[in-house]
């Protein structure tokens, strides 16, 4: 089936909410207000997969920071105000939301929604120098993948994501200069 990426518009967000739900345990999800704000906010870091007759497979949604040489754990907060953050002459992207329908697990095309959409970011906008992320320990395909891009992990943020059996883990904390 034949994808194409393409900026994200206020039209997908059924869509994107659709991917949301069926992407992540509902403790972790967002809220239609969060990506509904990322998108106004930070229109040039959010970027859609689209099959045919409309519907997406997969989303990215990202923000452009200052690059600060340590992370400061308060910027990843859950749902947070991407106007309050987002900077068009950032240095970093940072990558604070990346799903793809379950139907395209295991076929490639969710390594090559975040290397195109990253790209695609880059080129556009050439004082970009970095890219930073957020990983539940437990994502291990999304580990092996971001580990294959060339990112490294350079720390944690203590109970940031709820497991299946109630516990709470860190967030490991990847960038890719």
């Amino acid at each position: 089936m034949p994808f194409t990426l393409r900026p994200a518009v206020a039209a997908d967000m059924a869509e994107i909410m659709r991917l949301e739900r069926a992407g992540f345990a509902e403790a972790i999800q967002e809220t239609e207000e969060a990506f509904a704000e990322r998108l106004s906010a930070a229109p040039e870091g959010c970027w859609v997969l689209q099959g045919e007759a409309g519907r997406l497979f997969g989303y990215l949604c990202a923000e452009f920071w200052q690059l600060e040489p340590r992370f400061d754990p308060a910027r990843f907060a859950r749902n947070h105000a991407a106007a309050d953050t987002h900077a068009l002459d950032g240095e970093e992207v940072y990558v604070s939301s990346m799903v793809v329908d379950p139907a395209t697990r295991g076929t490639g095309w969710g390594r090559r929604l975040f290397r195109d959409a990253l790209a695609e970011m880059f080129a556009r906008h050439p004082r970009l120098r970095s890219t930073i992320l957020i990983v539940n320990p437990e994502w291990l395909a999304a580990r092996q993948i971001y580990r294959a891009e060339g990112f490294i992990e350079i720390g944690e943020i203590g109970a940031y994501f709820a497991s299946a059996d109630g516990q709470r883990l860190p967030a490991i904390v990847m960038r890719r200069d």
